[in-house]
């Protein structure tokens, strides 16, 4: 059984929602240096932490493909 595909897949959206996590940090930086619209600040930091929940499940999810990789080829 190869997993491969999967693991890329998963590898490639961890990078994105990486890059995405790093431009809304940014954003909220800028926001806040400016005391601008603290209401979009707000949605911005709520967008933050789903990204960080995303990456979280992300990792636990490649963990358990590699996982289930291991035990499909000690068989």
């Amino acid at each position: 059984m190869d997993f491969s595909k999967e693991r890329k897949n998963i590898h490639d959206l961890a990078n994105h929602l990486t890059i995405i996590q790093g431009a809304v940090k940014k954003a909220i930086k800028t926001l806040e240096s400016k005391k601008l619209l603290p209401e979009e600040s707000e949605r911005l930091i709520k967008a933050d932490e789903y990204l960080k929940q995303s990456n979280i499940a992300l990792r636990e999810l490649r963990e358990e493909i590699i996982k289930k990789i291991s035990e499909a080829e000690s068989r």
